[in-house]
């Protein structure tokens, strides 16, 4: 699931002369995905749409159509034969992340390349060091009794084990996470356009040409000298686009998976009690807060001419699923908003689908269920520090940009 996020606008006239003849028109509606309209509440926002039809049209980001139904982003999400990954974000992003941006066998190709360092028996040798890392984080605040906790620990434990997949030196650890932040959040998009331009600069000049003569057992030195479309070599652009995908993987889903679990469990110490009588809850309760709090707002480009439940969908169309709506739809799960760590059915979309379906799942969720583990360990009790007021944003991918925590130290 390797997105990047958009720039934040609402326009307050809708451009109607961007709506095509085939959409009807009491199907359009103004819609900016991230446009929260002044709330914070990234779900209770998007959970209005279901008061709406399961299906619109918005002239935003040139127009496109919004799925608002589990059902039907399951459906898109796995039928790479009509929907096309080709642009999986609005606006277009200025550079192609590969992998999930590559449609058919190319698509297979680079994924079998980094496969193996996502595999079960991979991810659990790197369990410990993710451990380990885990806890030299929050030792780093726990004294402090308190910790703003997206830039303190969110973003840099997954950045870490990020450089040591790809076997890029630590020191330089500071770096690529300001320039991918800068490249994926950033409003801005000459400033995306320069963020990534560093991150492929820095690949291409210091890593490539030693990796070339002296490969490793790392991602980058696999994809360097592995074999795509029947026998051929990557090629650089491939190399560097393949792992400017990792790379932003590595800052997307994680890290703000964590803050909005972490930021649910600061405001329900009820749920957190579970979790602190029974760590063995864990596991499910992850899955449940996984659930609860879908992240990616995904695109699809329609391939073909084709009627979709009595719509007509034409070839180009752009078609967005934002899973943010998936874990809360009533006709999916009874009593969505409720995180109940007992509930029966957490499958969740929140991975993905498909053959495009998130590389690093195995990954991620180690990740997850490490930190909810040391963390419960070390700092069970604790909230949003008062007088704070954590920040929340809809994107490509939703992320939580400021989450300030406080507890005791004894």
């Amino acid at each position: 699931m390797f997105r990047t996020t958009t720039p934040e606008r609402h326009k307050t006239d809708m451009d109607t002369t961007l709506v095509p003849a085939h959409v009807p028109a009491e199907l359009v509606r103004d819609f900016d995905y991230v446009d929260l309209r002044h709330e914070n509440d990234v779900y209770l926002h998007y959970k209005t749409l279901h008061d709406g039809p399961d299906i619109f049209y918005t002239p935003h980001y040139g127009g496109h159509w919004v799925v608002t139904r589990h059902e039907d982003m399951e459906n898109i999400l796995s039928n790479a034969k009509d929907f096309s990954n080709r642009h999986t974000t609005l606006p277009k992003q200025p550079v192609q992340i590969l992998v999930s941006e590559s449609d058919g066998p190319i698509h297979g190709d680079y994924r079998r390349l980094v496969q193996p360092f996502f595999s079960p028996k991979a991810v659990e040798a790197l369990e410990q060091q993710i451990r380990a890392l885990t806890i030299d984080l929050i030792n780093d605040f726990h004294a402090a009794g308190e910790c703003e906790f997206t830039q303190d620990f969110a973003l840099k434990m997954p950045i870490h084990i990020a450089m040591k997949l790809l076997d890029l030196p630590m020191e330089d650890t500071p770096f690529m996470l300001s320039v991918a932040q800068a490249a994926l959040h950033s409003v801005d998009m000459q400033k995306k356009v320069e963020a990534y331009g560093q991150i492929f600069q820095y690949l291409a000049e210091k890593i490539l040409p030693e990796r070339k003569k002296n490969p490793g057992n790392d991602i980058i030195s696999a994809i360097i000298h592995g074999k795509v479309e029947g026998g051929r070599a990557t090629t650089d652009d491939e190399v560097l686009g393949i792992s400017l995908a990792l790379i932003a993987g590595a800052l997307d889903t994680v890290p703000n998976m964590l803050s909005f679990m972490t930021l649910f469990l600061a405001r329900n110490p009820a749920h957190r009690q579970q979790l602190i009588e029974d760590p063995s809850l864990i596991p499910d309760a992850m899955e449940e807060m996984i659930r609860r709090h879908h992240l990616g707002n995904f695109t699809r480009v329609v391939i073909r001419d084709m009627d979709y439940k009595g719509l007509q969908f034409k070839a180009g169309d752009i078609v967005m699923s934002p899973t943010t709506l998936a874990g809360i739809d009533d006709r999916r799960y009874p009593d969505p908003m409720t995180v109940d760590f007992g509930r029966p059915d957490k499958k969740h979309l929140a991975f993905g689908r498909g053959p495009h379906s998130c590389i690093g799942v195995m990954l991620a969720r180690s990740e997850l269920r490490v930190f909810l583990s040391e963390w419960m360990k070390r700092i069970p009790h604790f909230e949003i520090k008062s007088g704070g007021q954590p920040v929340a944003k809809a994107a490509a991918v939703n992320h939580v940009l400021y989450l300030p925590l406080t507890w005791n130290v004894a």
